[in-house]
């Protein structure tokens, strides 16, 4: 009965973990350039299980009677448990607005860029960007965004801005820069950072972007299915819940047999 307890309150772990990743899911469904996460769930290492036992007969090198066997009796699981939290690196819809400064990314590329504080680059699809107090491209919360080069994209005071499918800004006509765009020969090796940015180390393979499209006016929203994850959260419940009484109906079960065998000795 213990060993069912384990079992089940690994069961509960595991749809607990599920719950929590669904509803960061649906808590990001709005967030532009977001990429759901899926759990995926593992069987524990089993046990193998064998019968000792003492025969009838006598070994001959023994003094006392008795032939010691064992036999296997098969293998035991200990529940399910985590394997891993891929993100699912889907293309999200896009949706046009009217900032000049907004892109989306049509392939697999990412933009990059560079963290102010600790200089690190990082990798991302949301391409809501703004100008920064230098006139320079930024992310909402102060990152350098990267030209081909890695270096800050200038963006000049007066003129209208004008970005291609690769990337190439002009400004009334004249190019003046190009954002980088980055893809992955691994880019399940990508680490997350934060809602809608990876680091990339040395496995993700990074190399410059040969398939992807920027579109000006747009940008790319949450790939999260709003309708499948409430159904997962729903289901996931029910299965915490079967598991939590699971538990409960064990417990009783052993408080039970601990009063009745205590009493009837």
């Amino acid at each position: 009965m213990v060993r069912g307890m384990y079992s089940a309150a690994a069961g509960a772990i595991v749809a607990q973990a599920s719950i929590d990743n669904i509803a960061n899911n649906l808590a990001n469904v709005s967030t532009s350039g977001f990429k759901r996460t899926l759990l995926q769930v593992e069987s524990q290492p089993t046990t193998q299980l064998y019968r000792f036992q003492t025969d009838p007969g006598q070994v001959p090198a023994n003094r006392l009677p008795g032939v010691p066997t064992q036999s296997y009796v098969g293998a035991m699981g200990s529940g399910s448990e985590i394997y891993a939290t891929p993100t699912i690196f889907e293309q999200g819809q896009i949706a046009t607005n009217g900032n000049s400064l907004s892109f989306a990314l049509s392939g697999p590329g990412f933009f990059a860029i560079r963290d102010p504080q600790t200089n690190d680059v990082s990798y991302t699809r949301d391409g809501l960007f703004m100008r920064s107090p230098t006139d320079t491209l930024v992310t909402p919360s102060g990152a350098t965004v990267l030209d081909s080069g890695g270096n800050p994209i200038p963006l000049p005071a007066d003129g209208k801005i004008e970005v291609d499918t690769k990337g190439n800004i002009s400004v009334d006509g004249v190019v003046s820069g190009q954002i980088g765009l980055y893809e992955f020969n691994n880019i399940n090796a990508l680490q997350p950072q934060g809602a809608t940015t990876y680091t990339a180390p040395a496995t993700a393979g990074v190399r410059a972007a040969t398939t992807t499209n920027v579109l000006q006016y747009a940008e790319e929203k949450s790939n999260g299915d709003v309708v499948n994850s409430i159904v997962g959260l729903i289901t996931n419940e029910r299965w915490f819940d079967a598991n939590e009484k699971s538990i409960s109906t064990q417990d009783d079960a052993t408080n039970q047999a601990i009063s009745v065998v205590g009493r009837s000795s």
